[in-house]
Order: structure tokens, then sequence, then C-alpha cells
């Protein structure tokens, strides 16, 4: 007999605040305008529109609900299209938080989902604004969370890494990967005792605290790694041996290896269309680079 916990997916979509990036509040607000910066904003849009969105819509099990946090600040005409886009998944909520803690952005939808009398327990995942995770990736979570006690962490590791094939070109690429505790799906169990907020933890030391169950047998997310990256750090020095591999001798090996990752888990894209997506982020500047919300 399954548990009925409810599932609950946190993406930050240009949250001003304090959490695990690099664009943290400052005294001259140099990040609020960076991160509020048209082009960065539409860039975000479009990965969010092709990749992220799509890929929860096709979850097998949709039986789960998602919460968009953004901020207040948020200039009207990001907010107007991040509510048009984000209502084409029934199972999103979308807030516009006033504050720049993230922890106390987070409590109270840590604390709803535990129930009316907060006696219950939940199952939560963080994902990214730019990723995209596999059409099994819910139903996955909700059978290895089968019995297992609030604390308790799971990390899917493999999963498809996109990136640019140079450090100046716009033209992408694609490979398989395996990162252990990687923030991409990482969920957890939380009761009252336990409501760590989705972006306030390092997730690759979770082991020193907490258990973890980590399961490997399948590729459950994409990584778009592109320079807008919120958390980019010598991003062309991360991306060396990705690019020597994925053109090396086995070049059409990695290849084949993504093309059936997609065909098996990620059904609303391709390898070509993937790739292309570097391309495609380079050509926009505006909001009025993108198709219409509605």
């Amino acid at each position: 007999m399954s548990d009925q916990r409810p599932i609950i997916g946190h993406i930050r979509f240009s949250y001003y605040g304090l959490t695990d990036t690099r664009l943290q509040p400052d005294e001259e607000d140099k990040a609020l305008e960076r991160l509020y910066n048209e082009t960065r904003i539409a860039r975000r849009f479009h990965l969010f529109e092709r990749l992220t969105l799509p890929s929860l819509m096709a979850q097998t099990d949709q039986d789960f609900r998602i919460i968009v946090m953004s901020s207040e600040i948020m200039p009207d005409a990001f907010k107007e299209r991040l509510w048009l886009v984000a209502s084409r998944l029934p199972q999103a909520t979308v807030v516009f938080s006033r504050t720049r803690r993230s922890i106390y952005a987070y409590q109270r939808h840590m604390e709803d989902a535990l129930g009316p009398d907060r006696s219950g327990t939940a199952v939560h995942f963080r994902l990214d604004d730019d990723d995209a995770l596999a059409a099994s990736f819910i139903a996955r979570l909700r059978h290895a969370s089968q019995g297992m006690p609030p604390r308790m962490h799971f990390s899917f590791p493999k999963g498809v890494l996109l990136f640019p094939m140079s450090a100046t070109g716009n033209e992408g690429a694609s490979i398989m990967v395996n990162h252990y505790l990687t923030a991409l799906g990482l969920a957890w169990i939380s009761d009252a005792d336990f409501l760590r907020p989705p972006f306030a933890m390092m997730h690759q030391k979770l082991w020193m605290q907490w258990p973890v169950l980590s399961d490997p047998g399948f590729p459950a997310y994409i990584r778009a790694m592109h320079f807008d990256n919120d958390t980019r750090f010598r991003q062309n020095g991360f991306l060396k041996q990705h690019r020597a591999n994925r053109f090396g001798p086995s070049a059409d090996k990695h290849a084949a290896e993504v093309e059936a990752a997609l065909t098996a888990g990620f059904p609303f894209i391709d390898r070509q269309r993937l790739d292309a997506m570097i391309g495609e982020l380079a050509s926009i500047k505006t909001l009025a680079d993108l198709p219409p919300a509605d």
C-alpha cells in the first residue's frame, strides 16, 4: 500500500534574495540590475518555456504541485509573462515574495505541505528555471520515497548536459553525465521538525549530515549550461573535459547515448532541437524576441 504524501517541486525564477547562487543582494543593487536585465530574463524565459515547463507537463504521474518563486520587486512586464506561461501547468503556483531571505519566502509553503494541523510529511524537490526533468521523474520519486522517514534525501545523478561547443561560439552540444548529489531534482522528506527550504542547502555535502538514497538507474534531468547561468564558476574550465569527450574518438557514441536518453525520457525534445537551444539563446535580446505568452 502506497502512502499519500504530497510531492511539491520548487522552482526559483529570478528570485532576488539570499539563496545558493552568486546573485546575492548588495548595497548598490548591482545584482538586482543584472538579475532583471531584459536579455538575461528573455533567455531565461526561453529555457523555462521550452525545457522546464514541457518536462513537467510530460510527467507520467501528474499528482504533484509546483511553487514558482520570484520577487515582488520583479518588473511588471516580467511578472505578467511569468503568470501567463506558468498557467500552462495546472499544478503551478507563482509567488512574488517581498522578503530577500529565501528561508522566510518558503516557510509558509513548507508548513502548508504538512496539512492543516502540520502533523503530516511531504516530499519536496528543487529545480532551476532553465533545466528539465525526465517524464518518469515524479513516478520514480514517489516510488523511492515510499515508507521513508523525514530527513531522507534523494539524488538522481544521471542526466544530459547541454553546453556551448566553445567559449565564444553559439553552437550547442550535449553529453551524458553523472554528477552525484547534483542539485537537479534533489529531493527530501520534510516534517514539522525538518522544514529546510529548497535553496538554502549545500547539496554536495548533504551526505555528511543526512541519509541519502541515490538512483543512477535512469537519465533524470537535462542541465542547461550557458553563459547566463547564475551559479557559473569558471564555466569553461568545468566544460573542458566534457568538450574533449564529446568531440573525441567516441563522438558518435556520445551523440547516440543522448539521443537514446531523450527518446526514452524526454518526449518533448530530440538531440538536434536541444543542441540548437544554445544558438537560439544568442539570438534573443528582449522579450519581443519570444513568441506570445498566451
